[in-house]
């Protein structure tokens, strides 16, 4: 069997990686110069930015897990110290272990919510507001939830379809909220609790190994321009292959492919993401990241790169990247200035050495109404074509770096299976 890879971010090279050894020729295709996708890393100055923004390595598969650690080799592992910056103050992460750093009236109207909550008839979730809820209650989804990430989505969440999973956000269970209450310790999100990081060249580091791994393989500078189907395979940039696996964006895909399909792409909704990276001086908060649901900040989530491994800047300075969501066409001004503004006012004064930003185009997935509707009729037409979608971009889902590198493991067992 002969099949094209398209694209050469994290899904694309996880997917050979698992070929590797097999009776399957495959040929990875990456429009850039290197491969990555949003697995990119630059050092500006010393300082070594995530330019895709912030990446961890960590899974509740303890397979995955040990897999993609074994990939990069020298790693730091850190039990997580994350915050939330909420009414002037930083709070303990995830919101609802926090609420012992609340004022009392906030902590009575928060537990008597979650308890009432307790004994609701729960129906099907219609959309990511009615998810939140059932979960947390209302006054934790009106507090926290509900703004940060219509910060994060650009719209209401009573506009998005429900698309996550208790996998992904799990129940917290009642003993925890009411320990975290009256400030017993309380940890949540378990799986992401203990995580790893490359110890030299950012995240980055990931898609180098693989790159390495697969060089035979890579074809980067090669962009998939032309695609025809034919009945017993797929002619791809004038080649032929059995099969093509996409990992570009869906909607580049479908453009390239033109016709209906093309028509269907602008159905297809996403928000941008501008990741700005700050060299500093000075002393900064001993925190891996940080959530910022305030509306007169421009960022959304920072994280202090500096302390996921030294390496990352020079001795005695400081790395800073701020997330910044938006519409496509909306990318924010003096966005810079704007971060160091807003880094100030959550009280984290610097001095900037260098400052850089980069513009990753796709970004979040949005699933809106059409969603549910519009990609089952997409993946049936492309599946007919002999094509096969795979990754966050690829499949059109939100998924997280250890997602993406279990489904493509089984995306190879599947492929090999049809040999």
């Amino acid at each position: 069997m002969k099949i094209a890879i398209a694209g050469g971010g994290l899904a694309g090279l996880a997917l050979g990686h698992h070929l590797k050894g097999s009776n399957i020729d495959f040929k990875i295709l990456e429009r850039d110069y290197r491969v990555g996708g949003l697995l990119k890393s630059e050092t500006h100055q010393g300082y070594t930015f995530d330019t895709g923004g912030s990446h961890i390595i960590f899974s509740r598969d303890s397979s995955t897990l040990k897999e993609m650690v074994n990939l990069v080799g020298n790693v730091v592992m850190h039990r997580r110290r994350t915050v939330i910056h909420y009414r002037g103050n930083f709070i303990k992460y995830p919101f609802e272990n926090g609420i012992f750093m609340l004022s009392p009236q906030e902590r009575f109207e928060i537990l008597l919510d979650f308890v009432n909550n307790i004994g609701k008839e729960k129906k099907k979730p219609e959309n990511l507001k009615d998810f939140f809820v059932q979960l947390f209650g209302e006054k934790i989804v009106e507090k926290y939830l509900g703004p940060y990430n219509e910060k994060i989505w650009k719209r209401r969440i009573d506009e998005i379809a429900m698309a996550w999973s208790e996998d992904r956000l799990p129940k917290p269970p009642v003993e925890d909220v009411l320990r975290a209450a009256v400030g017993i310790e309380t940890e949540g999100y378990l799986h992401q609790l203990r995580f790893f990081y490359p110890l030299h060249g950012g995240i980055e580091s990931i898609a180098r190994s693989l790159g390495e791994e697969l060089r035979e393989n890579v074809k980067v500078g090669n962009e998939v321009k032309g695609i025809k189907p034919e009945d017993d395979g797929i002619v791809v940039n004038g080649e032929f292959y059995d099969y093509l696996i996409s990992a570009i964006p869906l909607p580049s895909l479908l453009k390239i492919l033109g016709g209906d399909l093309e028509k269907l792409s602008k159905e297809l909704d996403y928000n941008s993401v501008t990741v700005v990276g700050l060299g500093v001086r000075g002393n900064l908060p001993d925190y891996h990241w940080a959530y910022i649901p305030d509306k007169d900040i421009i960022f959304h989530r920072i994280a202090f790169l500096s302390n996921y491994s030294p390496n990352m800047a020079p001795e005695n300075r400081g790395n800073i990247i701020a997330e910044i969501s938006h519409k496509p066409c909306e990318e924010p001004r003096e966005v810079i200035d704007k971060t160091i503004e807003g880094l100030e006012k959550i009280g984290i004064g610097v001095e900037v050495e260098t400052a850089k930003k980069w513009v990753n185009h796709y970004a979040y997935v949005v699933t809106d109404k059409n969603y549910f509707k519009i990609l089952p009729e997409i993946r049936k037409i492309l599946k007919e074509m002999r094509i096969l979608t795979l990754g966050r971009h690829g499949n059109w889902e939100y998924l997280n770096m250890d997602a993406v590198w279990k489904r493509a493991k089984e995306m190879s067992e599947v492929l090999r299976s049809m040999q």
